[in-house]
């Protein structure tokens, strides 16, 4: 009988996530996910988990293991007190064991408790970037003790690994998508800046010129004209040789 997400170790999850996540968003979300079941099997009472990042003084919910912990963690957001907003001020993980007893912060907590949450964790996430994020835990009962607060920021540390690598692809998926662009603009011009220092002997500089002119005249894109340029003496539009 396969193994419930619950059941599965956390490390095995978070690389099925690695490999399986086709989006940084898909990867937050499955990431919220995976958070929620490994509490919930550590507690064995059901947890949900939101994702919150900050840049600079804005925060923003990324995702939720539920629609209820998304509900959860805007309402921190927007109150902007709470475990996770401490988590993410002092890097540390933090604790409100129960909204009934506890002094810090009684709009927030009036509003958890109408929710039926009783408790909340909120653990800092280490990416390594400019913005910070957390991982925020509910619970209707306190089943935050020390060893799961323990467990769970090792299971923090190896998530926010991941995070860094899911963004450090993304980066590179990006500029390899703006490599692309410039190549595909870049090669149709190049191409008409050659035929042109072969029709007129000039030098690419020279041809560069004539073409920008040229462009200026006709009120066309450089990049358009240098391809009617290329397909009027070939017949064939240019293209780069650059595969993904």
């Amino acid at each position: 009988m396969p193994m419930t997400p619950e059941q599965r170790p956390p490390m095995m999850e978070l690389q099925n996530l690695l490999i399986s996540a086709e989006s940084v968003e898909a990867f937050f979300c499955g990431l919220s996910g995976v958070a929620a079941a490994t509490l919930t099997g550590r507690t064995r009472s059901t947890i949900d988990c939101g994702i919150t990042f900050q840049e600079g003084s804005r925060r923003v919910t990324v995702a939720g293991s539920s629609p209820r912990a998304v509900r959860l963690d805007q309402i921190e957001q927007r109150l902007g007190q709470g475990p996770c907003v401490e988590a993410l001020r002092t890097l540390a993980p933090v604790l409100l064991e129960d909204v009934e007893s506890d002094p810090r912060w009684p709009s927030y907590q009036q509003e958890l408790a109408s929710q039926n949450c009783r408790s909340v964790l909120g653990m800092p996430l280490d990416i390594g970037r400019d913005s910070t994020a957390a991982l925020n835990f509910f619970a209707s009962g306190r089943v935050f003790d020390d060893q799961t607060i323990k467990e769970t920021a090792a299971f923090a540390g190896a998530a926010s690994q991941a995070i860094r690598l899911v963004l450090k692809i993304n980066d590179a998926q990006n500029t390899v998508g703006e490599l692309r662009s410039a190549l595909e603009g870049q090669t149709p011009v190049s191409i008409a800046c050659g035929i042109l220092m072969a029709q007129n002997r000039c030098s690419q500089n020279e041809a560069m010129t004539i073409l920008t002119n040229a462009s200026k005249a006709s009120d066309k894109r450089l990049q358009d004209l240098a391809k009617e340029i290329v397909t009027h003496l070939s017949g064939e539009t240019p293209a780069t040789f650059f595969q993904s």
